[in-house]
């Protein structure tokens, strides 16, 4: 019975108008993109305090303990988390408590939570850290059955509610990349540059954070032919915008500029985010 406002992101000054207009009492969006609408509220001279927001439902990024008082005291709202994964049925799977907001709570009527160890695959003990495993219980149209999130994490006794819960996502058993709320693996990276004619392939990608948002660099250098380094930058950019979904800043250097290693596995990401707890 919820009226919805659809509205994606971007847009902040028109996110804050459409708040003022409609006086919604919940809003969803990335925990670091509400910290954005709270400085847009600043800067129009408004109070994001006084707005007739009540709860935001945050999700698509992992947050921390730090960021939620900070969100909760600026914008003088509740501050929950939401987890989801499209491959199972999006937002949803489990969500937060508004009462205890100590880890979401999982819809085990409809999908039955497992802890694994991501090395053999072994079942670990309630409690344990390792990977989360979902099969779902009532989805007709496209069921999974021990589907692999790649997730970290552990299950938790109840509280507020009769059914499990999350703890924090501490990680991945993977190499994928979580920019703005998009999913992002290094190899769809890999491909579009190694498909850049004048481009090497090597490539290095990185994660930086400007103020409350994520910013990504991809490095490559040009082949030993030479070419156009900006319009081969310029190309790369408009591809991984348009087939990834994601903004990033394109820098090609000379041949031979990407650091190699001699041994060991190439070291394709650098997340210069800070960790926060």
């Amino acid at each position: 019975g919820c009226t919805v406002i659809p509205m994606s992101g971007g847009q902040t000054e028109k996110q804050v108008q459409l708040i003022q207009d409609f006086k919604p009492d919940v809003i969803m969006v990335t925990p670091s993109y509400m910290q954005v609408i709270v400085e847009e509220f600043v800067r129009q001279g408004l109070d994001p305090r006084a707005s007739s927001l009540k709860t935001g439902v945050f999700g698509a990024e992992p947050w921390t303990e730090a960021m939620r008082r900070e969100i909760e005291h600026k914008a003088g709202i509740d501050a929950v988390d939401i987890y989801g994964l499209s491959e199972v049925m999006g937002p949803g799977v489990a969500s937060e408590c508004i009462e205890t907001k100590d880890g979401p709570v999982i819809w085990e009527d409809h999908f039955y939570p497992e802890i694994i160890d991501p090395e053999t695959g072994e079942v670990l003990p309630e409690g344990s850290e390792g990977e989360l495993v979902f099969t779902s219980l009532s989805k007709e149209a496209l069921p999974v059955i021990r589907y692999r999130t790649r997730d970290l994490t552990r299950l938790l006794p109840p509280t507020a509610r009769s059914m499990r819960r999350m703890g924090k996502i501490v990680g991945r058993s993977d190499d994928m990349l979580i920019i703005r709320g998009v999913n992002l693996f290094p190899t769809q990276i890999e491909e579009l540059v190694l498909a850049e004619p004048g481009l090497s392939g090597q490539y290095q990608i990185v994660v930086s954070r400007d103020g409350h948002l994520d910013e990504v660099e991809v490095r490559c250098e040009l082949s030993a032919a030479g070419g156009d380094a900006q319009a081969a930058a310029r190309s790369l950019q408009h591809r991984i915008k348009t087939l990834i979904g994601v903004s990033t800043r394109v820098t090609v250097g000379a041949p031979d500029s990407i650091e190699r290693t001699l041994v060991g596995k190439a070291r394709r990401v650098v997340d210069q985010r800070p960790k926060h707890s």
